[in-house]
């Protein structure tokens, strides 16, 4: 039996250059990033973004699963999903749609540092402190998000426990998670 390479392998900075790979397939493969307003959590993979033309678009988070609303830790990952995502800005590159309709996309709290064509995006990028605009809140509760969040709201989800890895939607030459 293969042994399963734990996921916080992927947060050393090896990742870094599964990330320049991703960058330059995704470059190769012509995929243009959009960018919205996250209006909506349903839960904690699925989030509802508002497009920059008023299209109102569902999405399932690219490389994770989530538990269902109705499944022990459902409401807390949508939770965390909401604190991380709702009202604020996303950066999306959508790699399929699934069967349920939704476009399967890497979503980002803050700018792509690239754009299809290799031009930089139009957007300013922050700065990464945790104190932006964009950096996510305490939850109700006063529980802190963890401290190690980045701009992948995928595998922002992952790191806080919220979400397994789902290699079923990871298609090459798109690598799930940087």
């Amino acid at each position: 039996m293969a042994r399963r390479i734990p996921w916080r392998m992927l947060a050393r900075p090896g990742s870094l250059l599964g990330l320049l790979l991703a960058l330059v397939l995704w470059t190769l493969a012509g995929v243009e990033p959009w960018q919205g307003r996250v209006i909506s959590v349903p839960d904690g993979d699925t989030i509802v973004v508002r497009d920059q033309h008023g299209n109102d678009v569902r999405v399932r988070l690219y490389g994770i699963d989530a538990p269902e609303l109705h499944q022990r830790g459902g409401e807390q990952a949508r939770a965390t999903l909401l604190r991380m995502v709702m009202d604020r800005p996303v950066y999306l590159v959508t790699i399929d749609r699934d069967g349920y309709g939704r476009e399967v996309a890497h979503v980002r709290t803050r700018p792509f540092p690239w754009a299809a064509n290799g031009a930089p995006l139009d957007a300013p990028v922050a700065s990464g402190s945790r104190t932006d605009s964009n950096a996510p809140a305490a939850n109700p509760t006063g529980d802190a998000l963890p401290a190690e969040l980045s701009a992948d709201v995928n595998g922002d989800m992952l790191r806080a426990g919220q979400a397994w890895f789902y290699g079923e939607y990871c298609r090459l030459p798109y690598p799930c998670l940087s």
